[in-house]
C-alpha cells in the first residue's frame, strides 16, 4: 500500500485500487460491478414507483423477461413455490410469459409435436432418469399446477403423493394442441400467490 509521506494512504493509490476491485473479467469482456449494481438499483426503483416491467425493460433496452427474472431472483417468498407443467398446449409462448411474469419457479410446457419428439429422442433409461428428476424437482415445490388432460391429474397425484391443481384440457388421450385460457390460469396463479409480498401487485 502506498504511503503519502505523512502516515496516511496515498489517495491516488486508494482510488486506483478501488477501480481495480470494481472490475471483473467474464470471457473477453471487462465488467463494472458498480455500474451493474447502479443499473439494477435504478430498475428496481422504477418498478417500485409503479412503472411496468415492459416500460422498464424498454428504458434499458432489455427484454421484459429479464426484468421479471431479476425480480424473481431477489424475491423473498411468503407464499409457496409454484411449478407449472402443461401439454399439449398451442399458445405456449403466452403461457410461458405469464408464468415468468408471475415468478413461477418451475415451468415445463410442450406442444404435442414437442412432446412426441422428446419421447422419441431419448432411450428408455435416459427418459426414466429425466422423468424421475422432474418428479423429484416437483416434489420440492409447494404447489404444482397441471394444464393437461384428465388422466395426468390422477397420475401426477400418485407420483407426487398429494393432490394437484390446474386446468383440465379434456379427456385422455389427447393428440391435438389446445389453447389455454390465459386469464383463467392467471387467476389460478394469483390465488396461489395471495400470501406473497405486496410488491407482487405491481403492474407486470
Amino acid at each position: 500500500m502506498a504511503d503519502a509521506g505523512d502516515g496516511t494512504t496515498d489517495p491516488v493509490w486508494t482510488e486506483a485500487t478501488r477501480q481495480l476491485d470494481d472490475l471483473i473479467h467474464v470471457g473477453e469482456k471487462t465488467l463494472s460491478r458498480r455500474r451493474l449494481q447502479a443499473t439494477i438499483d435504478e430498475m428496481l426503483q422504477l418498478r417500485s414507483a409503479g412503472l411496468s416491467q415492459l416500460a422498464t425493460a424498454e428504458r434499458f433496452s432489455v427484454d421484459r423477461s429479464f426484468v421479471s427474472r431479476l425480480e424473481a431472483l431477489a424475491e423473498v417468498h411468503k407464499g409457496g413455490s409454484i411449478g407449472v407443467v402443461g401439454f399439449p398446449i398451442a399458445n405456449r409462448s403466452e403461457i410461458r410469459t405469464l408464468c415468468e411474469e408471475r415468478g413461477v419457479d418451475f415451468i415445463l410446457l410442450f406442444s404435442e409435436e414437442e412432446r412426441q419428439a422428446y419421447l422419441r429422442e431419448r432411450s428408455g433409461m435416459a427418459l426414466l432418469h429425466e422423468v424421475l428428476g422432474t418428479v423429484a424437482r416437483l416434489r420440492t415445490l409447494d404447489h404444482v399446477v397441471l394444464v393437461t388432460s384428465d388422466h395426468w391429474f390422477t397420475l401426477a397425484a400418485a407420483l407426487l403423493g398429494r393432490e394437484v391443481t390446474g386446468l383440465r384440457l379434456g379427456p385422455s388421450p389427447m393428440s391435438e394442441d389446445r389453447t389455454v385460457d390465459v386469464g383463467e390460469l392467471a387467476g389460478l396463479l394469483g390465488s396461489l400467490q395471495q400470501m406473497r409480498p405486496a410488491a407482487d401487485g405491481l403492474q407486470p
